[in-house]
């Protein structure tokens, strides 16, 4: 039985994401911290696969994230695939920026991520299967002015996953990362002239989504891998 945990899954990416992997036969936990994204979500997937879950948790909180765990695993046995999707973006440079958007920034986009992997290894590594996909960003790899904090939280991303992709590859769990250019959704929102004016030329949700299955599914992606979108 497969099982896939997905962060920030109540729209954009995750909410794509989830619903991909459902049509596949996976269970999904749906985790976000609003609950009517979650029922959303939740009653979307129930549509195409009956094995669903929706966990109201904040994926930086470590608390949090052992009972999003603990509850995935009673409900359907185990973990296979994590999903780390949640984050924010503040736009603001960096000497414009507050102590609590900075750590509101990383604790959202790197620190739930760290979490989410920390505790569901033990399950993937008893099993000795997993694939865990963090979305990073293009802006894990080129700076970009106004986006201190975002870049600074997907930079440290990437070198979390070729970290983690060394330490588990004996355990036949593969760490990878998917760098997206600019998407179509909420986020983009933060910044209503820019997304009006752009748009149109964005990568939609569901071709993201699409990527990540692939990468999940087939075995021409490496462990430790980054994939550009």
């Amino acid at each position: 039985m497969t099982t896939a945990i997905v962060t920030g899954g109540g729209r954009g990416i995750g909410l794509e994401t989830a619903i991909l992997l459902a049509r596949r036969g996976v269970n999904v936990v749906v985790c976000s911290r609003t609950q009517s994204e979650i029922n959303d979500t939740v009653e979307a997937i129930k549509k195409i696969h009956p094995g669903v879950l929706g966990v109201k948790c904040d994926a930086g909180v470590s608390s949090q994230v052992g009972s999003l765990v603990k509850k995935t695993v009673e409900k359907f046995g185990g973990v296979n695939i994590l999903v780390n999707n949640a984050g924010i973006i503040i736009v603001k440079k960096l000497a414009d920026s507050s102590e609590k958007d900075w750590d509101e920034t990383l604790d959202s986009n790197l620190k739930s991520a760290f979490l989410c992997c920390r505790a569901v290894l033990p399950h993937m590594a008893g099993r000795n299967f997993g694939t865990i996909i963090n979305v990073s960003s293009i802006a894990g790899k080129t700076g970009f002015d106004s986006l201190s904090a975002y870049c600074a939280s997907k930079f440290g991303m990437m070198g979390m996953t070729a970290s983690l992709a060394w330490e588990v590859a004996g355990h036949n769990i593969r760490v990878m990362a998917i760098c997206p250019g600019e998407v179509a959704t909420k986020m983009q929102e933060t910044d209503p002239e820019y997304y009006r004016e752009n748009k149109d030329r964005m990568l939609k949700p569901e071709q993201v989504a699409a990527k990540i299955t692939d990468m999940i599914f087939s075995d021409k992606y490496r462990n430790g891998q980054s994939v550009d979108i």
